[in-house]
This record gives C-alpha cells, sequence and structure tokens, in this order.
C-alpha cells in the first residue's frame, strides 16, 4: 500500500510538472495554461467538521464528504483566522492574516454603533475593501490564463468587499440556498471555453444560522431526561446537522456531474465553525475557541495523484493559496503568511526539516468587536496556536489550553506553563506590531431594507 501511495505521489509530480510547463507564465495568454487542471475551490460557511462522522461525529450527517475524507488528504487541524466569515475568506484569498490584509471585521451592521437609531434602514456603513494593491487567488489565477467563476450566499461574500475581483462572472445569490447555487453553477458551464481551464470559487451559507430542520434528514433529538434541560438547544443542532445533510447531497451531485473527479484539484474549507453551548453561547459571537476556529481543509485529486493522507499538524486558512499555486506551479507572490503543503500532499512522509518547520511555527487568529460607547477602542480578542498548545488573550487576560488533553478548553494551564505562556505572548507583541501591510480602502455601504433583513436573518443585527 505504501508503494502504491509513493507511486501516486510521483505521478502527481510528473503530472504537474509537465501539464504546467515548468510554471513561470503569469502573461494571462489562455494557452499557456490550457493543459493545467481546473480549480475548484469550496468554503462551507459556518461549518464544523466535528460533525462528521470522518472526525468522530456520533453519527453520519454527510456521507459524501466523509468519502471525500476517505479519498484525499485532510488537514485534522486546520485553523481559521477569525470567527467570522469576511476577514476569514479574506485570508482565504490573499494568503494573510487579519491584521495584514486589513479585513476585520465585515457586512455587520454593529447594533451598538446605530441603537440611538429608531429606524436602521438608510443607515451607512463603512466597510474595510481589499486593497487594490493586494492581489487575491482568482485574480493571480486570471493572469495566469484562467476563467475564473465565483457565486456566494452570504452577505459578505460580495463586491463590497472586494471579493468579485478577478472573477469573468461573479454573482452574489443572497440567502439562496445551495441548489440555487448549483443552478448558476451550471448555466455558467455551458459558456465555458473549453480551450482554458476553469477556476471555480463556490460559498455556501446553508449551515449559517437560522438553521432550517430539513425533513429529509431531519432527525428528532432523544427525548432523555438528561436533554430535557437542553431540549431547544438539542433541536438546534439537530436542525444544523440537517442542514450539512442537505448540503452534502447537492455537492455529491455537483461532484458526479461536473466531473470534479477528472482533471481537477478540488478544495474543500470552511471558513469558522459554531458555537453550540460549549463555552455558554450559540453561534459565533465573540471568541476564539476551537468550535469556532477549527475548520475544515481537503484537498482532492484522485487522477492527478494527490494522496490519501491524514494529516495531524497545524495549518491555517493562510495556507490555501500557497498551496493551489504549488500544485499548479505557477509562482508564490512574496510576502504571504501561508506556506505550501504540497509537501504533505504528495508524500507519505514529507523532509524531516519541513515536519519540523510546521510543527514549530505559530498560528495566530483575531477577533474585534465594538464598544457600546461612542468614542471607546474596539475590543481585541487573539489567540496564538503552536503545536498541541493554544493562548487566548484578550481584556481579561491570557488563557492557555493543551488542546489534546482539554480539547473542550475548558482547563487555563497558564498558571503551570509560565515560560511557555510569555514566549506566546511575545510571539503575539510581535505579529501585533506588523499593523496592516496595504493601504486601507474603505467603501459605503447603504443599508436596504432587503439587506437589513438578511442580516437580522443571520442573527447579527436584533
Amino acid at each position: 500500500m505504501k508503494k502504491a501511495l509513493t507511486a501516486l505521489a510521483v505521478l502527481f509530480t510528473a503530472c504537474v510538472l509537465s501539464a504546467c510547463g515548468g510554471g513561470t507564465s503569469t502573461s494571462g495568454d489562455a494557452s499557456t495554461a490550457s493543459g493545467r487542471p481546473h480549480v475548484v475551490l469550496i468554503t462551507l460557511d459556518t461549518f464544523r467538521p466535528d460533525h462528521l462522522a470522518s472526525f468522530g461525529y456520533g453519527r453520519t450527517t454527510a456521507p459524501f464528504l466523509d468519502r471525500l475524507v476517505g479519498s484525499g488528504t485532510v488537514f485534522r487541524n486546520a485553523h481559521s483566522t477569525s470567527s467570522w466569515t469576511a476577514p476569514a475568506t479574506s485570508s482565504l484569498f490573499t494568503g494573510l492574516y487579519t491584521t495584514r490584509h486589513g479585513i476585520t471585521e465585515g457586512f455587520l451592521a454593529h447594533q451598538q454603533r446605530a441603537e440611538a437609531l429608531e429606524d436602521l434602514v438608510g443607515t451607512r456603513l463603512q466597510l474595510n475593501r481589499l486593497p487594490d494593491a493586494l492581489a487575491t487567488l482568482p485574480e493571480l489565477l486570471q493572469a495566469a490564463g484562467y476563467q475564473t467563476f465565483g457565486v456566494a450566499s452570504n452577505i459578505n461574500i460580495g463586491p463590497e468587499i472586494g471579493f468579485d475581483r478577478g472573477f469573468d462572472r461573479f454573482r452574489k445569490l443572497q440567502d439562496r440556498d445551495a441548489e440555487v447555487l448549483a443552478a448558476q453553477i451550471k448555466r455558467w458551464r455551458e459558456k465555458a471555453s473549453s480551450d482554458a481551464p476553469t477556476f471555480l470559487y463556490l460559498h455556501f451559507d446553508d449551515v449559517h444560522e437560522p438553521y432550517e430542520p430539513r425533513s429529509q434528514w431531519y432527525e428528532e433529538p432523544p427525548q432523555t431526561a438528561a436533554m430535557e434541560k437542553n431540549a431547544e438547544l438539542a433541536s438546534v443542532v439537530a436542525a444544523y446537522n440537517s442542514e450539512i445533510s442537505y448540503l452534502d447531497g447537492v455537492l455529491e451531485s455537483l461532484y458526479r456531474e461536473l466531473s470534479w473527479h477528472k482533471n481537477t484539484l478540488l478544495v474543500v474549507v470552511s471558513d469558522h465553525g459554531e458555537e453550540f453551548g460549549e463555552h455558554g453561547l450559540i453561534g459565533h459571537h465573540f471568541s476564539l475557541y476551537d468550535e469556532l476556529i477549527h475548520t475544515m481543509m481537503l484537498f482532492s485529486a484522485p487522477d492527478l495523484g494527490i494522496g490519501t493522507w491524514d494529516r495531524d499538524v497545524h495549518v491555517s486558512l493562510i495556507d490555501v493559496l500557497p498551496t493551489v499555486l504549488d500544485v499548479l506551479q505557477l509562482p508564490i507572490p512574496e510576502g504571504r503568511d501561508g506556506r505550501s503543503l504540497v509537501p504533505w500532499l504528495t508524500a507519505e512522509e514529507p523532509p524531516k526539516t519541513l515536519q519540523r518547520e510546521l510543527r514549530r511555527r505559530t498560528l495566530f487568529a483575531h477577533r474585534q468587536r465594538y464598544q457600546v460607547r461612542q468614542g471607546k477602542e474596539p475590543q481585541q480578542l487573539w489567540a496564538a496556536v503552536r503545536g498541541p498548545w493554544k493562548l487566548i488573550e484578550g481584556d481579561s487576560g491570557a488563557r492557555l489550553f493543551h488542546l489534546i488533553k482539554d480539547p473542550e478548553e475548558t482547563r487555563d494551564r497558564s498558571s503551570f506553563q509560565g515560560k511557555l505562556v510569555l514566549e506566546l505572548k511575545a510571539e503575539l507583541e510581535q505579529f501585533r506590531s506588523q499593523g496592516v501591510d496595504f493601504e486601507s480602502q474603505q467603501t459605503e455601504v447603504v443599508l436596504d431594507q432587503e439587506t437589513l433583513e438578511s442580516l437580522r436573518s443571520l442573527g447579527y443585527i436584533q
């Protein structure tokens, strides 16, 4: 078996090198990219991988995704850079942390900012945009000759923040379910050129609040004495799981109909997770516990030689951009925070130096919220992850958790690991001192009734 998998790794390298012609051209000439594989990047918004049977969940919610996990390379310890969609997806698109690309919040009408207004309609929101000087993954692939298509149902993922840049065709189908997005993809497929490879980005919002019980998959929670106290929460989780099952079916249909198993690099991630009472909240509020920043990360390309690997190294959404570009043998822009994970896709045992580098590096996450009182600085919450250790630091101090011995993050070990706390705090301070690397750009959005209702349905405002 090991020999077979090693052979796959060799085949992968040979396929990529021959298809990409050395991978140095970004002229935009479609002919230079015609031999490259297609790329499909899927974001499952608010998706917790620990709700998959392949991640140890107690029931099968997504049989198709479980099969993908069993046939591709999955990173069990993948982390987001934030517990909000816009900052996390900006990191996915740029390979940079939130504090470097400057998107620290999204299309969120902060109730605190407008609480004195009787009518939120007409409120002017100031949003940061992705800087024009910062090339995103769609732009880099478009310049390399890819035809690019993007569709998203989350209110954050649209032209307001700059997520439409680099796409030949982009649509924000706000609040629409997966089948509507799938129909749009199929219509585009009919118009796509066969002379150039395709990059397709899909951002599904189905498992985001509000959780709709999908009758075909919804399983009524068991009525036990222990569950009676948490009956409402159990129903919420059951509805969330049914949304996962619904989305899984749509993904499987697309996979088969669009032949994503052929000459296609398929990447599946989640932007962040969701909390179901683990630390006293439901949703994705001001927190950086693992139920919120532990994410899905899966790479699949059966006929390109990506192996069936189960990786436990800690990785981040910042690693997706350099990995995709490296697979395609395209140059990785200098100064990005992420690193290519290709050695972990193609070899059973990556070089020891690379293993040590990945295991020793510290990953970061950030979340902010505005204070109710006008003029007061926003609250900041930071996380630093190195191997099994995770430090969370905010206004109330620093807490340290061991993610293997205490995966629920309930036992603060900072008083027993003083040296490690000082090291991680020093790394955080150095990280924070870097600041934003690109000149900040802003845009103004005026709330209309439709947008306001969407924000309310997503739980962003009351």
